[in-house]
């Protein structure tokens, strides 16, 4: 691979546009060659701010393009295993944004295909493992200087009520985040979940404004996330781990704490891109650079799988009211 890496993007929401100006404007490694929309407008406003790159109306076209070196996945979430699939197929890496799938057989398929061909082509979206305070925590545990961990705890707020979201939808495409940082953080598997959840409104009951989900570990350590899909006041994110000897947790605002005129008062971020902008640049430098470099890093495929694995028994127990026990599979040696 050169030392440049011309990418494919397909999808340009709101996820796509920030990943488009990142790579654009700040990936010195990276150029931006090829758009991909049924949006063909918004593809081209895109694709004029990237200095004019190639846009397309099928994904399958931009990923067999010469040209693209790379692909980076923004479609909607129940897009995102089949295009991956054929990215691995096509023998091109792929930055597939989370969910890797929404359910566990379509995301099973992408691993058996990243697995045949024997090499890893998958990185998953949890940008929170580029997150400054994400990572000074886990390495505050893995130091071992509080002995043991025993309890993981994560708190997510999301501000907005744009629309009624079914459990499965928050599950997904929002607790699908704490998971992948329960499983990351601690280290090992989840073996067991329990969920519960509040609807929007009676009229709604398969709606979720907010989920608790309790985690048992292999190990026996626990851990409890929370998500408040309509929290209204803004967007905040904070972990913690409980270890033998000490607690170690991030600040869920990064703003400062002002005192003025017998007030107290603290900014609170807009959205998921404020609170998380560093973290997405980290990860598009550190994805650019795996490929060049020709060694996957990061949140991988077979982490994008069980992450849905545990999504769904979270589903399951939210909806039975009812422990549910998480089966994970022995991990292939390609994810070694």
């Amino acid at each position: 691979m050169s030392a440049k890496v011309n990418v494919g993007l397909v999808g340009t929401g709101g996820m796509g546009g920030r990943h488009a100006a990142n790579l654009n404007d700040s990936v010195a490694a990276a150029d931006v060659v090829a758009i991909m929309d049924v949006d063909t407008s918004r593809a081209e406003e895109i694709a004029a701010r990237c200095g004019g790159a190639a846009v397309y109306g099928d994904a399958d076209a931009l990923i067999a393009a010469p040209e693209v070196d790379a692909i980076l996945i923004a479609a909607p979430d129940r897009f995102h295993a089949g295009i991956a699939r054929s990215c691995v197929e096509a023998g091109k890496p792929v930055l597939c944004e989370k969910p890797l799938a929404t359910n566990v057989a379509d995301a099973q398929r992408v691993v058996e295909a990243e697995v045949a061909g024997g090499r890893r082509l998958v990185q998953v979206g949890f940008m929170r493992q580029y997150d400054p305070a994400h990572v000074a925590l886990k390495e505050v545990s893995d130091s071992g200087e509080q002995g043991r961990a025993l309890v993981f705890r994560s708190v997510h707020n999301n501000p907005e009520k744009s629309a009624i979201r079914p459990l499965t939808d928050v599950v997904t495409n929002s607790l699908i985040h704490d998971i992948h940082s329960a499983r990351w953080m601690m280290g090992e598997e989840i073996v067991r979940v329990q969920t519960a959840y509040i609807p929007s409104s009676p009229d709604h009951p398969e709606s979720a404004r907010f989920v608790m989900a309790q985690l048992q570990y292999r190990s026996g350590a626990l851990g409890a996330l929370e998500c408040n899909s309509e929290a209204g006041y803004g967007y905040e994110v904070m972990v913690s781990i409980t270890g033998e000897t000490g607690v170690a947790q991030t600040s869920p605002l990064q703003s400062p704490v002002v005192r003025h005129s017998n007030a107290r008062r603290q900014w609170v971020e807009q959205d998921w891109l404020q609170r998380f902008q560093v973290a997405y640049l980290n990860e598009a430098h550190a994805w650019v650079q795996s490929i060049v470099d020709g060694r996957a890093v990061g949140p991988s495929g077979w982490d994008g799988y069980v992450s849905i694995l545990v999504a769904n028994a979270c589903i399951e127990s939210g909806l039975n009211r009812v422990p549910v026990d998480v089966e994970v599979p022995e991990r292939p040696a390609l994810y070694g």
